[in-house]
């Protein structure tokens, strides 16, 4: 389970999407020099993306913009359409004021050059991170009270009978 303490995430889910496997393993081994343990799904093009999101939830997904089959514009409109919690970064050779604006639109949490700078893809993962662990607060949080809620009422429900009965 993943959990989210004072702030950080301990296990983070994701998703690397890019045509060519030496940019995946260098996508791949950055990750890898964050903090935390990374579990990461790879996949080669934004078909395969999607499926891979189906079958595992993750919380970021890092892919590249121009890719076959489906770009990485489209898959993150997609991505965002059915997870609108995921975090995404888009890496991109590409300095196209065009693209970015368009992926600002699909709700991009990144827009990242290549090169790819080490410690500016540090600060944005720091970045990522504090956002993962905020929303799963939330989310455990708002689970307790949910649950605290129904214990309540079951409470209550199995009292209702002494009750009326008196």
């Amino acid at each position: 389970m993943d959990q989210a303490i004072f702030g950080e995430v301990r296990n983070v889910q994701s998703l690397v999407v890019d045509d060519e496997k030496l940019e995946r393993d260098g996508i791949r081994f950055l990750l890898s020099m964050e903090e935390g343990e990374w579990e990461i799904y790879e996949a080669a093009n934004g078909k395969l993306a999607l499926n891979e999101l189906r079958k595992h939830p993750v919380d970021l997904m890092l892919t590249d913009i121009k890719m076959p089959h489906m770009d990485g514009l489209e898959l993150s409109k997609k991505a965002r359409e059915e997870y609108p919690d995921l975090e995404i970064i888009i890496f991109s050779g590409y300095g196209d004021f065009a693209f970015a604006q368009e992926a600002i639109r699909y709700g991009v949490t990144d827009y990242v050059l290549k090169p790819v700078d080490p410690d500016r893809f540090h600060d944005t993962i720091q970045k990522i991170q504090k956002e993962i662990a905020s929303r799963k607060n939330k989310e455990q949080q708002s689970n307790k009270r949910k649950r605290a809620f129904f214990s309540s009422i079951f409470c209550w429900a199995t009292f209702i009978p002494e009750i009326r009965s008196v």
